[in-house]
C-alpha cells in the first residue's frame, strides 16, 4: 500500500481506538495525529471535513469490521444463537483484555454525536442496520420465519450494544453472558415456532 493510502488508515484506525476508548468529544485531532503516526497535514488532506468526517468515517470503518466478524461467525456457527454466543465471548476478553476500556466500536461515539453530526448518525445507522442484517439471514436459515427473524435481528443489535455498556460500566463480562444465554434461548424458542 503506498505510504499516502498509509496514513488514511492509520488515521482511521487511530481514530476507531480513541473514539472507542475515549469518546468523541474528549478526543482531539492533535491527539488522532499523534497516535497514528501520520504527518501533520494528512488528517485534512484525507477529512477535508475534519472532525466531523473522520468521525463518520471511523463509525463505517468500525461497523465493517464487525459486519465481517459477524458475517465469518455466520458461516462457523449454527445459526443466530451460536454466532452471538460466539461474538459476545469474544467482546468480553477484547473488554477484559483492555481492563474494560474499550466499548462498543461505534456507540461511544454515537452517544455523543448523533444529534448534531447527521453524517456520523447515518453511518452509525447504517452499521446497525447492516449486523441486523446479517443475523436476520443467519436466522432465516436456521429456520426462523422471516418476519420474526427480522424483529429478533433488530433486538439483538439492541441487547449486545447494550450489554457492551453495562459490562464496561460494572467492569464485568456478566451482562455479555446474561444477553448471549437470552439471545440464545429466544433464538431456539423462535427456530421451533
Amino acid at each position: 500500500m503506498a505510504a499516502a493510502g498509509q496514513h488514511r488508515d492509520a488515521l482511521l484506525a487511530a481514530s476507531v481506538r480513541l473514539f472507542r476508548q475515549k469518546g468523541y468529544a474528549a478526543t482531539g485531532l492533535a491527539e488522532i495525529l499523534a497516535e497514528s503516526g501520520a504527518p501533520k497535514g494528512s488528517l485534512y488532506h484525507y477529512f477535508p471535513g475534519g472532525k466531523t468526517e473522520i468521525g463518520a468515517a471511523a463509525v463505517q470503518r468500525a461497523g465493517e469490521t464487525v459486519a465481517r466478524t459477524l458475517a465469518q461467525l455466520s458461516a462457523e456457527t449454527d445459526g443466530p444463537g451460536d454466532l452471538l454466543a460466539r461474538y459476545l465471548d469474544m467482546m468480553a476478553g477484547w473488554m477484559a483484555q483492555s481492563d474494560y476500556r474499550d466499548g462498543s466500536p461505534i456507540t461511544t461515539t454515537l452517544l455523543e454525536t448523533a444529534q448534531e453530526h447527521e453524517a456520523i448518525r447515518m453511518a452509525g445507522a447504517a452499521a446497525f442496520a447492516h449486523w441486523a442484517a446479517i443475523l436476520e439471514a443467519s436466522a432465516v436459515q436456521a429456520g426462523v420465519p422471516a418476519d420474526r427473524a427480522a424483529a429478533l435481528a433488530r433486538f439483538a443489535v439492541a441487547a449486545l450494544e447494550g450489554a457492551v455498556i453495562q459490562c464496561r460500566v460494572s467492569r464485568d463480562d456478566a451482562p455479555l453472558k446474561l444477553a448471549a444465554a437470552e439471545l440464545r434461548a429466544l433464538y431456539e424458542a423462535a427456530r421451533k415456532g
